[in-house]
C-alpha cells in the first residue's frame, strides 16, 4: 500500500515538472511576468528585431516521456506573440534530432 502511494506521488511530481504541458497553457497576449510565473525562469534570453525571446532548454516534454525539447516564447511589447518547441531530443540513443518550428 505504501509503495503504491509512493509511486503515485512520483508520477504526479513528474507530470508537474513537464514544461511541454505547461507551455500549452500559455496564451497569445499573456505578459512576461505571468509566463515566468508559469514556466519558471528562462535559461536564455535574446532580443531580435524588437522581439524578446525567452528560451527554456532541455525540458521534459511530458510527465510520461523522457523526451526533451527546447521551448521558445517570443514577446513583443512585453506580450506573448508566439511560442512553441524548438529542437526535440528523443530519449532513445538510436533516434535522430527533429527540428520543430513554433506553432503560435
Amino acid at each position: 500500500m505504501n509503495r503504491m502511494l509512493c509511486m503515485a506521488a512520483v508520477a504526479v511530481a513528474l507530470a508537474g515538472c513537464a514544461t511541454g504541458g505547461k507551455i500549452r497553457d500559455l496564451t497569445v497576449g499573456q505578459d512576461r511576468a505571468s509566463v515566468e510565473h508559469q514556466l519558471g525562469r528562462p535559461d536564455g534570453y535574446a532580443q531580435v528585431d524588437g522581439y524578446d525571446v525567452l528560451t527554456y532548454k532541455n525540458r521534459l516534454m511530458s510527465g510520461w516521456s523522457w523526451d526533451r525539447a527546447d521551448y521558445q516564447v517570443v514577446l513583443r511589447d512585453n506580450k506573448v506573440v508566439q511560442y512553441g518547441p524548438g529542437e526535440v531530443r528523443q530519449a532513445q540513443n538510436h533516434a535522430g534530432v527533429l527540428i520543430v518550428a513554433p506553432v503560435r
